[in-house]
């Protein structure tokens, strides 16, 4: 029987629960990407009146938002398409994807109880009533899926038909050598890699921003091409640690943890400085927006609060490092020794 064979008798059919979530991927997927699609059409034409009341600086800001959001909801679509296929790269890119939805809902939540303690005046034609509502369903929903897919996608259950069909794949790419991260990398690491290389993605969009919204770091405000630079030289060493955490180099793990204490310190530092308050408000100011309520600005000084809300992430990427370690450090070892028994040609 030849390697080809092997590998469609072995492959196995993803069960009802892989499917539904694959679905829900798909769907979720290609809402985003109508979504996002239609804004970029609408507020291209100029006789649209909601982009008519938008300064014209903030138009390139919103189109590489609204190109980068089609893009992420493109690459949804394509996971749940895969996912179903048993592709274990879907089932780790749908965990990122849980972990990002997650902190959005849980930080929308946030925001809805801050703005209903502010008692922000709604519009007159909505209540107050009817806007909780759907700001409850807009993040409630993301963050229900987002507790589904972290519960099922790390089931033994499930694992066990990716790793199957994985294992299926080898037999027919036994001699590819090519990979962007390594197989014996922990799952928790693998993760964990894949969502800070994901910041490269943020560099080509740096230059969109130069002389529009500053960088903060440690009480000081960048602006300008300090801020371009200062926020390039960040998320470079974010997706560097990340790639080698994906490719099992042991540098890169103190630099994964260093990188993540120096965020914790900077959103901390924000939180409790007097110069923060002073920098959004400039920045708001410059904006030429319309008016906003009074009590606005209100929230726009609870808004410094929120950084001890982003400390989430960093903390669960350290926890995750240090409770992984030995694993990390022992599939490292191991590759290096397969590496070195591999015969040069």
């Amino acid at each position: 029987m030849s390697s080809v064979e092997v590998t469609e008798v072995g492959h196995s059919r993803a069960s009802a629960s892989i499917i539904a979530a694959g679905i829900v991927a798909i769907l979720g997927g290609t809402l985003g990407a109508f979504f996002n699609l239609a804004a970029l059409v609408l507020f291209s034409v100029s006789s649209f009146p909601l982009a008519a009341g938008y300064p014209a600086f903030m138009r390139p800001v919103l189109y590489v938002l609204w190109i980068f959001l089609l893009l992420c909801a493109v690459f949804v679509l394509i996971a749940g398409i895969q996912v179903i296929r048993l592709k274990n790269w879907a089932r780790i890119a749908l965990l990122i994807t849980s972990g990002c939805l997650l902190f959005f809902g849980i930080t929308g939540i946030v925001v809805i109880f801050v703005t209903l303690l502010a008692q922000v005046s709604p519009d007159p034609l909505v209540s107050k009533a009817t806007l909780d509502s759907v700001l409850a369903v807009t993040y409630g929903i993301p963050t229900a899926i987002s507790i589904w897919w972290l519960i099922l996608f790390t089931r033994r259950a499930v694992v066990a038909q990716f790793q199957l069909s994985a294992s299926a794949e080898t037999v027919s790419f036994a001699n590819a050598n090519f990979r962007v991260s390594s197989p014996s990398c922990p799952l928790g690491i693998r993760i964990v890699g894949w969502y800070l290389a994901s910041f490269v993605l943020v560099l080509p969009l740096l230059p969109f921003i130069s002389g529009r919204f500053p960088a903060f770091y440690f009480g000081h405000v960048f602006r300008g091409a300090a801020a371009v630079l200062s926020l390039f030289l960040h998320f470079t060493i974010l997706f560097i640690s990340g790639f080698g955490l994906l490719v099992l180099k042991k540098w890169s793990y103190p630099l994964a943890i260093a990188t993540q204490f120096v965020i914790c310190a900077n959103a901390i530092s924000a939180t409790f400085s007097s110069a923060y308050a002073e920098a959004v408000r400039a920045t708001v100011a410059k904006m030429d927006l319309p008016q906003f309520p009074p009590t606005t600005h209100q929230i726009l000084d609870y808004s410094r609060y929120f950084n001890l809300l982003s400390l989430a992430v960093p903390v669960a990427i350290v926890i995750t490092l240090l409770l992984l370690r030995r694993p990390f450090f022992a599939a490292a070892d191991s590759e290096v020794r397969s590496a070195a028994s591999e015969p040069i040609l």
